[in-house]
């Protein structure tokens, strides 16, 4: 049995997930997700390293998580992914060094200031031979540093970072089946993953990245403009936000009038995000390994928004789904949907640790 502890530090809440394997089981043993105050994070950056220590440390002190190891992830605009194509090498040694030569080119920071990883996405013929598509992440070291020294403040023991968008493949997306897997005529999948101030477009083939891009539009602007057209305080924006939605009946006792102005707020706030949405698919779409989409999936907190799947589906023209990151586990643990929808990112982190993957 192994068990994996995985914490998302969010710009309005922290999410922690444990999950244990057994050969016939994986089960989430902990899940908690706390509100942070404002200011400690901003677009995934730390602004206040000893108070957000301070939340890790109460928050993994009331969630019951077993043991100090714990994985993370990280997401901002200094965060950079990039794909390359590479001769096909066996040895890692010549692998990693081809890598971080050719990295040069494409990562404009110095190596020797980065943290870089990298994972293969698929072969391919060339006319030189079999080259390898590989995608190329990094992130500035003292970026990495400063995460690393607020879990360890927090009396905790850092084990793993992965980018948040492998992270939430991991969570929503099944595992390619043997058959299919490299095949290429497989579609490829979007998953639009809606946070509090970031959302994060990923297009994955066979459960593995080939583009993701971070655009700054979240569920707090779509907060926002409740708060601001219905004059109410933030608290109730975001329940009027949840309950009316864009789309639909509206769950609860509203009066036509309020939710005529709910619907009519969050359908002027939600523009942007089809519009970067449309833009990322459309620049992906330009590249010349592109595959043909064949759905859209929703995740994230603001997926609770009723009616955004809907709102997307009639901007993109392509069918739009609400995601299930608890998908790829046997025994969720009395996890609700909710909560499921709002730990994503800690899921997939955990599942990485544990091989949850089935």
């Amino acid at each position: 049995m192994s068990s994996v502890v995985a914490l998302d530090l969010g710009s309005s809440a922290i999410a922690a997930v444990e999950i244990t394997t057994t050969r016939e089981r994986v089960s989430v043993t902990h899940a908690s997700v706390e509100p942070i105050p404002g200011g400690l994070m901003h677009d995934g950056e730390i602004q206040e390293p000893d108070e957000l220590a301070d939340v890790v440390r109460r928050t993994w002190k009331t969630g019951g998580f077993s043991g100090r190891r714990v994985r993370l992830g990280i997401a901002n605009q200094r965060v950079l992914v990039r794909v390359i194509d590479l001769p096909v090498l066996t040895d890692m040694k010549e692998r990693r060094a081809a890598v971080a030569f050719e990295a040069q080119e494409h990562i404009p920071m110095p190596l020797d200031q980065a943290v870089m990883d990298f994972q293969g996405i698929g072969t391919f013929h060339a006319e030189g031979g079999e080259r390898e598509r590989i995608v190329v992440v990094a992130a500035p070291r003292e970026m990495i540093d400063g995460l690393a020294h607020v879990v360890r403040r927090a009396k905790l023991q850092p084990t793993g970072i992965d980018l948040e968008a492998f992270a939430i493949l991991r969570a929503l997306m099944p595992p390619a089946s043997v058959l299919d897997e490299g095949s290429p005529d497989t579609d490829a999948q979007v998953i639009v993953h809606v946070g509090a101030e970031v959302t994060h477009v990923i297009v994955s083939v066979d459960r593995n990245c080939h583009f993701t891009r971070l655009v700054n539009f979240g569920g707090n602007a779509l907060t926002q403009a409740v708060a601001q057209r219905l004059e109410c305080s933030v608290e109730q924006a975001e329940a009027l936000k949840i309950t009316c939605g864009l789309l639909g009946d509206p769950q609860g006792r509203w009066d036509p009038d309020t939710v005529a102005e709910v619907q009519h707020a969050l359908a002027l706030a939600a523009r942007p995000l089809v519009r970067e949405v449309v833009r990322s698919l459309d620049y992906y779409r330009s590249q010349p390994s592109s595959r043909s989409i064949e759905r859209v999936v929703l995740s994230g907190g603001t997926a609770l928004c009723m009616g955004l799947d809907r709102y997307l589906r009639q901007g993109l023209s392509i069918p739009v789904e609400i995601g299930d990151a608890g998908g790829q586990i046997d025994d969720r643990g009395g996890m609700s949907m909710a909560m499921a929808h709002r730990a994503s990112v800690a899921i997939g982190l955990a599942m990485d640790g544990g091989g949850a993957a089935r």
